[in-house]
């Protein structure tokens, strides 16, 4: 899937620079703007930072059709849910659903971001192929749009990478429980009674075998833990 994305009629050139910035962040290159109400000036290039790149190409038409030639799916955005359920034209799938439709599609997929005072009309919504919406509280649903911009891009990167966790290596079986040992010893040199240092004991456990420490950290607890019990018979 590619992803084109597409501001219709801008108003605020900031917002342009913002989007272009946060499009390089999750690897998306192609921008278009259609009809734009705003030149490209200092304030874009300064709010695009290391995207200008993405500013320079960009590719500007007058109308959405232009925008749209040529994409396999196209999918506006709204922050204006129906009050009826008649109202099929902004019935909205969320983010998350919304990278789900999009993930097996083959061409490009337009994404369309509407101005900065009233969104996308009903007509532009009629040419896009599903209509997405973030959810936010109903005292105030719309969000600024380079805001939006981000969690959808976030949502398609992640939709399409994953969560890539740097290596780290993780503390062995034994370890682990030379860390548990030391502990249990820790709780005997405090003399804490033996009933609640073996509920201590299996609380320790449990909460290392819910977020898997990494080798180093089991080494540094380790020791922190044996110093505090050779101070301990140092005072006894």
């Amino acid at each position: 899937m590619r992803l084109r994305v597409v501001l219709v009629e801008p108003e605020h050139d900031g917002n342009v620079g913002s989007i272009a910035r946060l499009m390089k962040n999750f690897n998306f290159d192609d921008l278009w703007i259609v009809n734009s109400q705003t030149p490209l000036g200092e304030e874009a290039m300064a709010f695009a930072s290391h995207a200008k790149n993405l500013l320079a190409a960009v590719t500007r038409v007058e109308g959405l059709d232009e925008a749209l030639n040529g994409v396999s799916l196209a999918a506006g955005t709204t922050s204006i849910l129906p009050k009826r359920s008649a109202n099929v034209l902004r019935t909205a799938v969320t983010p998350e659903e919304f990278t789900r439709i999009v993930e097996p599609v083959k061409g490009t997929v337009a994404l369309l971001l509407g101005r900065e005072s009233i969104g996308l009309s009903n007509a532009e919504l009629e040419k896009c192929d599903l209509v997405v919406s973030i959810p936010t509280s109903y005292r105030y649903r719309a969000l600024n749009v380079a805001s939006a911009a981000a969690i959808l891009f976030y949502e398609l990167w992640k939709s399409q990478h994953g969560f890539r966790r740097i290596y780290i290596e993780e503390a062995n079986r034994e370890s682990r429980r030379r860390l548990v040992e030391m502990f249990d010893r820790l709780c005997e040199e405090v003399h804490f009674s033996p009933y609640k240092r073996g509920l201590a004991v299996r609380a320790f456990l449990n909460v290392l075998s819910r977020a898997p420490a990494a080798s180093r950290e089991t080494s540094l607890l380790i020791g922190v833990i044996r110093q505090a019990i050779q101070r301990l018979n140092k005072e006894l």
